[in-house]
């Protein structure tokens, strides 16, 4: 899957995707996604198309769950798994969104000797560690697709079924030993697996041990059927695929699969986030496809694609877009702006653009996928050996390495000063415009886990201790800015920290408890005392809120609730809707909530919490509602970016701007303009009335 795009930058600048050299060629076998350990791409193609059918024709997918519906496919999903093959996502009963990780090998060898099973492997762990909680709750998944006639991966399933089947490590080490459990061969690939996992982390080898058994008990063992005389899994799919053709006829299915095999070369290589809506949308036009809730072609002209997706901009109601100018992929963060500079995160590249002519400054392969740190003309990020460097804004040139560490990811900007993050260093302070290192080494033994914050003159952040897979408690701690000084520390015991946020007083986290309960917690900013503890009934959408006196948080189950920051006293309960992802946003008019289901818009009074006005949307809000200009906005997955008047309490805009709910982050603002990253790969630039 060939996939090299350039960008009209100054110097160009070449792309490198899914195992190719820059010239072009293949790459080495596991130098990419789609690696199989003796490649081709048809095998890939297929197995896509397999999974296409499936979000398709809403049928469940093997290793993500058979009462799961799938509603989201992500091909090359690095921003969301290390595992970055596919990514699905689907819908239990109860409404909550499972996913599974897919790692696509023909025939892995999984022993330490092979580069590409010791990166498979790898990745593997760090989704389970990174998503602990999901994985053990059964809600994130781990798959390994391989072919029927690959050996080791057949042992590996057996050993898998024997983990998942044990209750603990010391339960799987006894059935282990029991006479005649399992065979040689497979002992010696559990040698083999724990052999590859101890050269992954520090820890000792009864510690690789235990981990080798975490990972196994959430392995899945996927067989691909679509090579040679045994192609059981196409002849399945075209049999679904039956379903949404003319006629549901055989040959229209047949050539309905092989289209969409041919639609995972178009949305593999820029990491295509799929679901039903463009999935259809991308099919509309061919013969071999009429879903039942379509009109039929004989009996009504379809409608053009833009009708059916979103409507047209309208002048009238005073947004336009200025300019948009391509991205490298359809998976990038949204943008920030500074000093006249629009910075966005593409995958490894950090891009940056002028905001009035929208042409590309320069494009620099820094920041690792996560959010750009931008202070003082500059945008920080890490190089290969960990040492921190400044990119200016407007040329592009690379400083000299700081004279400090940071891990991209652990790193956060305060009134001029970079708080950075490694695991040899610990936390450190950097002054942007002296150049001069503050302090360094903060933290003793802990490991910051997370991207410091910092407010009032105080630096908070979440710690781990060293060994984060012994369940060590996780610490929040407080410094002081300027010096680094210690000013107290709290651990949470044996609950882990899930959101948390500071504000002028109190410093609140949301907890879960080993038996699964969750609990709100709130600390004295000063000192770190404990104030109050709350039960919660239902899972934070997000971080807690602070505005003023109170604490505002809403919950996954569509619940908004509110509560006196000093005493805990809760101050209103209110059910806003089936279900909410995102945060509020508190302003002296009212506490605006953008909800998910139903997709709507609601206002509730501040201090009481009684419903002000509300307003319905033709989609379910993925993101938390932002000012901008004189407008209140929020974006739906439909790719709609809508906006209402505060006043009036109508709606002011809609914007087709083909927004990503995966895109992480609000669109940018900034003189009344407003800059989004579009899930078809694009900056747009709008001008706000």
């Amino acid at each position: 899957m060939s996939y090299r795009r350039r960008i009209s930058t100054p110097a160009a600048l070449p792309v490198q995707r899914a195992g190719l050299q820059q010239d072009g060629s293949p790459g080495p076998v596991g130098a990419g996604p789609y690696s199989t350990g003796g490649g081709g791409t048809v095998l890939e193609h297929r197995y896509g198309a397999v999974l296409l059918s499936h979000l398709l024709t809403g049928t469940p997918v093997p290793g993500l769950g058979d009462a799961v519906t799938p509603v989201r496919i992500r091909f090359q999903a690095r921003s969301i798994s290390r595992v970055d093959d596919i990514v699905v996502v689907g819908t239990a009963p109860n409404k909550a969104e499972v996913a599974v990780s897919i790692g696509v090998r023909r025939q892995p060898r999984l022993v330490p000797s092979e580069a590409d099973s010791v990166k498979l492997i790898g990745d593997f762990l760090h989704v389970a560690g990174a998503r602990r909680g999901l994985v053990d709750s059964g809600r994130w998944k781990l798959a390994l697709a391989v072919v029927p006639s690959c050996v080791p991966a057949q042992q590996l399933k057996t050993l898998a079924e024997v983990a998942s089947a044990a209750g603990s490590w010391t339960e799987f080490q006894d059935r282990l030993r029991r006479p005649g459990s399992v065979q040689a061969a497979v002992r010696n690939r559990l040698t083999q697996v724990e052999a590859i996992v101890a050269s992954l982390i520090p820890e000792p080898s009864s510690q690789a041990a235990r981990e080798t058994w975490r990972l196994l008990s959430a392995l899945h063992l996927i067989e691909m059927r679509l090579e040679g005389a045994d192609c059981t899994d196409r002849t399945y799919s075209v049999e679904r695929l039956r379903a949404v053709t003319p006629q549901r006829s055989n040959d229209a299915a047949h050539a309905l699969f092989a289209h969409l095999a041919e639609q995972v070369g178009a949305y593999a290589p820029g990491g295509a986030v799929v679901d039903l809506p463009r999935l259809h949308a991308d099919l509309q036009g061919l013969d071999c496809f009429a879903p039942a809730r379509l009109p039929f072609p004989a009996d009504a002209a379809p409608a053009p694609a833009a009708a059916t997706r979103t409507p047209r901009p309208s002048r009238r109601r005073g947004a336009r877009m200025r300019w948009k100018a391509r991205l490298l992929s359809e998976a990038a963060h949204q943008p920030q702006v500074h000093d006249g500079t629009v910075v966005v995160v593409d995958d490894c590249w950090t891009l940056a653009f002028d905001t009035e002519s929208g042409h590309q400054r320069w494009g620099k392969k820094a920041g690792g996928g996560h959010s750009a740190v931008v202070a003082g003309g500059a945008c920080f990020a890490s190089d290969p050996l960990g040492h921190a460097r400044a990119w200016d804004l407007f040329t592009g040139q690379r400083s000299a390495p700081l004279r400090l560490r940071m891990q991209d990811g652990l790193a956060a900007v305060s009134e001029g000063i970079l708080f950075a993050a490694h695991p040899t260093t610990g936390l450190s302070a950097y002054d942007v415009a002296s150049k001069a290192v503050l302090w360094s080494g903060a933290g003793d033994q802990l490991q910051v886990a997370a991207a410091p914050r910092a407010h009032g003159g105080t630096v908070f952040a979440v710690m781990d201790a060293p060994s984060t897979r012994a369940r060590v408690p996780q610490v929040l701690a407080a410094f002081e800015a300027l010096s680094g000084r210690t000013l107290w520390c709290w651990s949470s015991g044996s609950c882990a920290i899930v959101h948390w946020s500071a504000g002028g007083q109190v410093l609140v986290a949301v907890l879960d408890t080993p038996d699964r309960e969750r609990q709100l917690v709130a600390l004295d900013r000063a000192s770190g005392a404990l104030l109050w503890r709350q039960v919660l009934t239902g899972e934070a959408a997000a971080a807690p809120v602070h505005a003023g006196t109170a604490i505002h948080l809403t919950t996954r189950c569509g619940r908004a609730l509110a509560w006196d920051a000093q005493s805990g006293h809760l101050l209103w309960d209110v059910q806003v809707a089936r279900r909410i992802n995102t945060a509020p946003m508190v302003a002296d008019d009212g506490v605006y909530i953008a909800a998910f289901a139903p997709g709507r818009l609601v206002v509730l009074e501040p201090h009481s919490g009684n419903e002000l006005w509300r307003k319905s949307a033709g989609g379910a809000f993925t993101t938390t509602p932002f000012m901008a200009g004189d407008r209140i906005w929020a974006g739906d997955r439909t790719g709609v970016l809508h906006a209402w008047d505060p006043r009036t309490r109508r709606t002011a805009a809609q914007l087709p701007v083909r927004w990503s709910e995966e895109g992480r982050g609000q669109p940018a603002v900034e003189d009344r303009m407003m800059f989004v990253s579009t899930c078809s790969g694009w900056l747009q630039a709008w001008e706000l009335p």
